[in-house]
């Protein structure tokens, strides 16, 4: 009822003033500028994403950037408050600064200007999930000042059967004190309710689990997660005379949940029977403060141009996690219902940790016109941890590092260009998987390296190809035999990766990637074979299409095509295990039209069109199932 009154008010205001369109024009793979990853708004295309990043994930390694900016983020961002990102890898991170060896995410805040826009999206899928999204830019004062504001509701239906309701809200503003200055403040909101704990299946052997239903929730209703998310802060941009050029940001993230609780059918047998075992937890928190100061000097040389940047960044994240009781429950089949009344869950005291860190940097950007492009940095970083643990001596973690990097590009023609660069960094490691023994727990920041070396060619028409090698080396985190999630040895990821964007042709326009890569594990533990040479959960090759074609005879219509090949991966550390190569389709088609005065877009999809079944890898052995076939609609329009 609530968003049904909420949609009302905002379309009568709506109607009154009409205006240029804000997210009908949103279009992943028309605007990709390559095959490595594009997001905008709930669409997304490409090798990689946030999570995954030549198998490594930027997002636990702490390379986020909110407009350019450092940023630590301890739970994702609403789409109220951030229009995308861009996966910055491989060719994309040259020129940029301070490169990351797992890939930099930068988000983009979303945009408004002189014009009112209420852009609404309505979603509906064949689970019987559906959200309603209203998303506006207000001018209060013409070139100088205009806010972004955003209210969304969800009920999230998911695979395993279980369901979530979600609501996100944003306000940010635009100021333009002077016209060489961008003054951006902003807050977010995302509340997370009852959603019931996704089931994990650990089988008792070295063997992938037996099919289960999908779609089919075994309960209890009772173990509803609760949690809120905010991030808010200030950015600006400013020039401060001819050549200088000043960004700063500061930034505050908060992730609470008053309840969360996870639920594991350990020792699960062919029969499909399984020991359910259902943890809950006290009231755990993140929150961590952060951001950057960045000086820029540029210097024009004819087609040459020099700039020096000197930036300081800095974060603390203080952290509340553990203390968790667990209820064990006779063995049964996994999809027998559960229905009994929650039980009083006896929690002990939890862990306390702090992280402080400070990083000093400084970098040359050159770049001649029709010549190339070379880059050196170098960043000094201090990195401090305590861990405060029930029962045992206080855990001090201290490093310093030294972090440089160096990029460089060389135009050969006009369409032709090669790259290479080398990077270094100190980046955190994450938390341990929901299917370890010491779950939820904290693990320590890593040092991490990256060569990599490419061509891009522009061909005639439009389209972008890229070929590129890299070699990413960090310390290996996996379950050891006692199930406790810790660093094993070494492992380092090396790959091709091919990348094809743009027009084929006037209506054909396609994003195609592949990355074929040989993962590889080293240390002590492999040399004694407790440990497997292939890193969890890494495949050899990757395999991404998306295929938009406008029909000739329908203006406006465009058939989509979506495509994903994953090949084989190690299920678990010692390589006992391999889960299968798949592929997943999506198919559908995208309609621009008018609708009155006001554009509109309406995208249908069919996901995993042949209904495919995987096995999504949580932890070595551990396993959820994916999504079967769903029916999506989604209906924007721009008033």
């Amino acid at each position: 009822m609530l968003l049904r009154a909420t949609l009302g008010l905002a379309l009568g205001v709506a109607f009154s003033s009409p205006a240029l369109a804000q997210r009908v024009t949103d279009n992943a793979a028309a605007k990709a500028e390559d095959a490595f990853g594009t997001s905008i708004g709930n669409e997304r295309v490409g090798l990689y994403s946030g999570n995954d990043v030549r198998g490594f994930s930027p997002v636990t390694a702490n390379n986020i950037r909110l407009e350019g900016l450092y940023f630590d983020r301890p739970a994702a961002f609403t789409d109220r408050l951030v229009q995308g990102n861009v996966v910055r890898v491989g060719l994309t991170a040259q020129n940029y600064l301070f490169p990351a060896p797992t890939g930099i995410v930068d988000y983009r805040i979303r945009p408004a200007g002189n014009d009112f826009v209420l852009s609404t999206m309505l979603g509906l899928n064949s689970w019987g999930g559906g959200r309603l999204e209203l998303d506006a830019q207000i001018p209060l004062i013409k070139d100088k000042l205009s806010l972004v504001a955003g209210i969304a509701g969800f009920v999230d239906e998911l695979p395993a059967g279980n369901q979530s309701f979600y609501g996100s809200y944003a306000l940010a503003a635009r100021w333009k004190p002077a016209d060489d200055i961008e003054v951006i403040p902003f807050w977010s909101r995302v509340d997370l309710y009852n959603r019931e704990a996704t089931p994990l299946y650990t089988p008792e052997g070295a063997f992938l689990p037996p099919e289960v239903t999908r779609r089919h929730f075994p309960g209890p209703e009772w173990t509803d997660q609760r949690n809120t998310v905010q991030h808010y802060g200030a950015l600006t941009k400013a020039g401060l005379g001819p050549g200088w050029q000043l960004a700063a940001g500061l930034f505050r993230s908060t992730s609470d949940s008053s309840r969360n609780y996870a639920q594991n059918f350990t020792a699960m047998r062919s029969d499909r029977t399984a020991i359910r075992r259902i943890t809950s937890d006290p009231p755990q928190s993140l929150a961590g403060t952060s951001g950057e100061l960045r000086l820029s000097r540029t210097f024009a040389d004819g087609p040459r141009r020099h700039t020096v940047h000197a930036a300081l960044r800095g974060r603390l994240r203080d952290s509340r996690y553990g203390g968790g009781a667990r209820l064990d429950l006779p063995r049964a089949d996994v999809e027998e219902v559960l229905d009994i009344p929650r039980p009083d869950f006896t929690f002990v005291p939890q862990t306390d940790e702090r992280v402080q860190q400070a990083i000093a940097g400084i970098a040359y950007d050159g770049r001649w016109q029709g010549v190339g492009g070379f880059s050196v940095g170098m960043q000094r970083t201090w990195y401090r941890k305590r861990v405060d643990r029930p029962g045992v001596p206080l855990a001090r973690t201290d490093d310093e590092a030294w972090l440089p990097n160096v990029t460089a590009s060389i135009e050969l023609s006009k369409a032709l260009a090669l790259y290479g660069s080398y990077t270094k960094g100190l980046e955190e490691s994450g938390l341990a998987p929901d299917s370890a023994a010491n779950r939820t727990e904290a693990l320590p920041a890593i040092l991490t390296s990256q060569v990599d070396a490419g061509l891009r060619w522009k061909a005639p028409g439009g389209i972008s190809l890229v070929a590129g090698v890299f070699d990413v080396r960090k310390p290996y985190f996996a379950a050891d035999e006692a199930n406790v999630f810790r660093e094993l040895g070494n492992v380092s990821h090396r790959g091709i990766e091919l990348s094809a964007a743009g027009p084929v042709t006037e209506a054909l326009t396609l994003v195609a990637g592949a990355v074929l890569m040989q993962p590889r594990v080293t240390g002590e533990a492999v040399t004694l074979g407790r440990v497997g040479p292939r890193p969890l959960g890494q495949p050899s090759r990757l395999l991404t299409l998306a295929v938009q074609y406008a029909l000739p005879s329908l203006e406006g219509v465009q058939l989509t095509l979506n495509a994903t090949h994953r090949g084989t991966r190690a299920a678990d550390t010692r390589n006992l295990v391999e889960l299968p190569a798949r592929t997943l389709l999506d198919a559908g088609v995208r309609w621009r039209f008018d609708l009155g005065d006001y554009p509109a877009l309406l995208r249908v999809q069919l996901l995993n069109l042949t209904n495919a079944y995987d096995w999504a890898l949580v932890g070595s052995g551990s396993y959820q199932v994916n999504a079967p076939r769903q029916l999506t609609m989604f209906l924007t329009m721009d008033f």
